[in-house]
């Protein structure tokens, strides 16, 4: 063999070699569970991290975006990133309560005055507290979702003070916290399923309810309950997780690109609820809800009674101190 032929021998090898290297890259798929249908303003906000992450790595991390519940609930794809059976998923923070102690703060009624003040309160140190309780789960946060805020929805007459809750049947979720403030602010509480609200505000069964203006509108509750108060009592916020050991698989460059990408998706999904709210809040107003603005309710006297629940439910000092932190933060 002259030495021609072996040169362009070898030069064949290494294309080869250098192919095969490059097909190996590649071949790193991502599967992302999520539960709601491809019409929510997450599954977008999804979509466009799935072609972010795919861009920032030139091919390199594939995700697969499962959504509609095709792997199960919330609660299964929280134990199976725990597992690290799971690469990713997107769930409530009111899943992650059981192992996650400051989620549990989150839940408490009128802890941020306003979406703005919640943005800020996890960007700072009780950030980096859920952040750090998370990791210790066997996941990593990439980044949070907006869900909105819950407010209440009646049936008879609107809600602006503290006395209009006296003798009102509101249907509540089951959290105890929840169930305690409507029964200290004069109401009934009512754990009812939520797809048994809509029958139970037409029948009678319950005054009223509370949730956000898209499910307030989706659910056509608005229909028999018309009157929404504005008071924000909850809010809560999605958060995207990746499980630790499809973290650590990834290389600097591609978590980097993960973290822009998640980044980016958030930046959508604030843009695309704030525009669902809209107009959300548009066709309820235009078919005759009456809604009664934060600025109109006599927010101090309702906050009072509520605020009692704190001392019952927070009784870890340092906890408590948390929560009287983020109260008195801007």
């Amino acid at each position: 063999m002259n030495r021609r032929v072996r040169s362009s021998l070898s030069i064949a090898l290494l294309l080869a070699m250098a192919v095969l290297q490059s097909g190996t890259a590649t071949a790193r798929d991502l599967v992302l569970a999520e539960a709601h249908p491809p019409t929510h303003p997450i599954v977008k906000s999804e979509e466009l991290l799935v072609r972010r992450v795919a861009e920032l790595t030139n091919g390199e991390i594939n995700i697969q975006l499962k959504h509609s519940g095709q792997l199960g609930n919330e609660d299964a794809a929280w134990k199976n990133i725990r597992a690290a059976s799971l690469d990713m998923t997107r769930i409530n923070f009111a899943t992650l309560v059981n192992e996650v102690p400051a989620a549990k703060l989150l839940g408490l009624p009128y802890l941020f005055r306003s979406r703005d003040h919640m943005w800020h309160v996890l960007s700072g140190d009780f950030g980096k507290r859920l952040e750090n309780e998370i990791a210790k789960t066997g996941a990593v946060l990439l980044t949070y979702y907006d869900s909105g805020t819950r407010s209440f929805y009646t049936t008879k007459k609107p809600i602006r003070v503290r006395s209009d809750f006296d003798g009102q049947k509101i249907r509540v979720q089951g959290s105890p916290v929840y169930k305690d403030m409507i029964t200290l602010l004069g109401g009934t509480p009512v754990v009812l399923p939520y797809d048994k609200v809509l029958d139970a505000l037409r029948t009678g069964e319950i005054d009223g309810a509370e949730n956000n203006i898209p499910s307030y509108v989706s659910a056509e509750h608005y229909k028999y309950a018309r009157y929404y108060s504005f008071d924000e009592h909850s809010s809560v916020p999605e958060v995207l997780l990746i499980s630790k050991k499809s973290w650590d698989s990834l290389n600097p460059e591609q978590q980097k690109a993960m973290m822009t990408a998640a980044a980016e998706s958030n930046v959508l999904m604030k843009k695309l609820w704030a525009e669902a709210e809209a107009r959300d809040l548009a066709k309820a107003k235009k078919e005759g809800a009456v809604i009664i603005e934060k600025n109109d309710l006599g927010m101090s006297g309702i906050e009072a009674y509520a605020l009692k629940l704190y001392s019952k439910y927070v009784t870890d000092p340092t906890d408590l101190k948390t929560v009287l932190t983020i109260l008195q933060s801007k």
